[in-house]
């Protein structure tokens, strides 16, 4: 419980949960919460940590999220996770540490733990890419580092909806006047009874309104929806209690329906790209593309809110087709393609010499062919009898003479290695092509992990590519099915041991 549910130590002291134990197993002793901190736990951790330091060792390339937090003492941490492909094309991810950030969140202290962390794990010259949200310190970290920097996708997303929420007055007007609703019903335990007994009159679902949090642009979205669910039965019990002033008008309502089907595409594509056990970096693409159409759609329809949200995608998105690290993981996609065919040739071109690269390093060394070819040149050339001196034929030089030629041997063979590994790239390419598309259900790293052999090249720059996460913050951690983040409850744990802990809620 205290790893798993981040309960805190204490629980190991309440009279309850002593009472719950002992009823369920009288002869069980309880640790106390010194020999947890000081046994159990460490020792748990020890295990858990090897564990993931072996399977970080067997790959070639990781990628790191991170995001940094507060407690509710105010201290701050920095959260460091790692993602892999292993060798069985399984995505996987470990914590790697929690740790307190002190003084200014600069980029260079930032920096300076990053890479710390890295070098304790092993990992500095395997990291592909560092996915963080877009803040400037985090984003001049991971420069300064010298690794690729990959925006948060869900960051992006959330500042696309909250400045589309600011633009236009009247919704945001309409956004307060719908808080004030929820507030009304949260603290009135007449309101609240008196909405349950509408709703089971008139048989509408019985669910409770949602308030709308300022961290979060989806909480917005949820609490229109409820509130549209509910509009009858919160208009009826508004009217019946005399707070008709806080009803909304049709127009309102209108305005309601028509953000909800503005913002919906948005929801969904967050919590698309929000999972850890499956390739997300080739959606974003896609996604905006997506999200581009349906908010033009939305805008034909009248809403102001969908206009502006076409505007912030046009804007914050504009060029990112021609962001390669995420074009060449749609096209290793295949589930996907892209929106503007154009933007193919240049992401295949740089395959082609990506591929060559490796085929070249791969390869013999041009020199030792030289030399090989030399020595037969070499034996080629030189007398193999003694009639042929006696026939006054002249002397054949001395064989290191031959090496003259050794130069452009080299040449000629370095030649025909890039026109091989250039014919052999070009045509694994085309072949790779001409696959068809699986279904959008299909698991596109089963089908990598079943067609390896027949794209050798391809294979290893698509377990390179597809492991990059399109977001910096897990799944639950977005869209919390408790409606609460993790980050306030791991707030409560003592900073001592919040490392340990973390680490162990997230690996065990």
């Amino acid at each position: 419980m205290i790893v798993k549910d981040l309960q805190p130590l204490s629980i190991v002291e309440d009279v309850g949960f002593r009472n719950f134990v002992k009823t369920l197993e009288p002869r069980y002793k309880i640790p106390s919460r010194k020999t947890l901190m000081e046994g159990k736990l460490p020792a748990l951790y020890e295990e858990c940590s090897s564990k993931a330091r072996k399977a970080l060792s067997s790959v070639d390339n990781v990628v790191l999220t991170t995001d940094m937090w507060t407690s509710r003492a105010t201290e701050a941490y920095l959260t460091v996770s790692c993602h892999i492909i292993d060798e069985n094309w399984q995505m996987l991810a470990y914590v790697l540490e929690t740790c307190s950030v002190s003084g200014q969140h600069t980029a260079d202290n930032i920096c300076s733990q990053l890479t710390r962390i890295a070098e304790e794990w092993s990992i500095s010259e395997k990291i592909q890419a560092v996915v963080t949200d877009n803040g400037a310190n985090m984003v001049a970290a991971v420069r300064k580092a010298g690794w690729s920097h990959y925006p948060c996708f869900a960051h992006t997303l959330h500042l696309v909806v909250k400045d589309s929420l600011k633009a236009h007055p009247d919704i945001l007007e309409l956004q307060k006047r719908s808080s004030a609703i929820v507030t009304f019903f949260h603290h009135s335990t007449r309101a609240a009874d008196k909405l349950k007994e509408i709703q089971k009159q008139q048989k509408f679902p019985e669910h409770k309104l949602l308030q709308a949090v300022e961290t979060r642009w989806n909480s917005v979205f949820y609490m229109w929806e409820r509130l549209l669910e509910q509009k009858e039965a919160v208009t009826t019990v508004l009217c019946l209690l005399g707070k008709s002033s806080l009803c909304l008008n049709e127009e309102q309502w209108s305005v309601i329906s028509l953000s909800i089907d503005a913002l919906r595409p948005f929801e969904e594509a967050t919590r698309e790209v929000s999972t850890e056990k499956h390739v997300s970096v080739s959606k974003v693409i896609p996604l905006v593309s997506v999200l581009l159409k349906t908010a033009s759609a939305s805008e034909r329809q009248g809403s102001k809110l969908a206009a502006e949200l076409s505007a912030q995608c046009h804007h914050r998105f504009r060029s990112i087709e021609t962001f390669y690290g995420l074009a060449v993981s749609t096209y290793l996609d295949k589930n996907l393609g892209f929106r503007d065919s154009a933007n193919v040739e240049p992401v295949k071109a740089r395959l082609i010499t990506e591929m060559q690269s490796m085929s070249e390093t791969s390869a013999p060394s041009t020199s030792g062919l030289s030399s090989a070819t030399s020595s037969a040149t070499s034996s080629a050339s030189a007398p193999t009898t003694s009639s042929s001196l006696s026939a006054g034929a002249p002397a054949s030089p001395p064989a290191a003479k031959v090496g003259i030629w050794e130069h452009f041997d080299s040449q000629v063979l370095a030649s025909q290695l890039h026109w091989t590994t250039s014919t052999d790239a070009l045509i694994e390419l085309r072949r790779y092509s001409e696959e068809r598309p699986i279904p959008r259900n299909k698991d596109t790293l089963f089908w990598w992990k079943n067609n390896a052999q027949t794209f050798p090249s391809l294979s290893k720059l698509a377990k390179k590519n597809l492991g990059v996460v399109a977001t910096s913050v897990p799944a639950e951690r977005i869209f919390s099915k408790a409606g609460q983040l993790i980050s306030h409850r791991r707030s409560a744990i003592k900073a001592k041991n919040v490392n340990m802990i973390l680490f162990l809620n997230k690996n065990l």
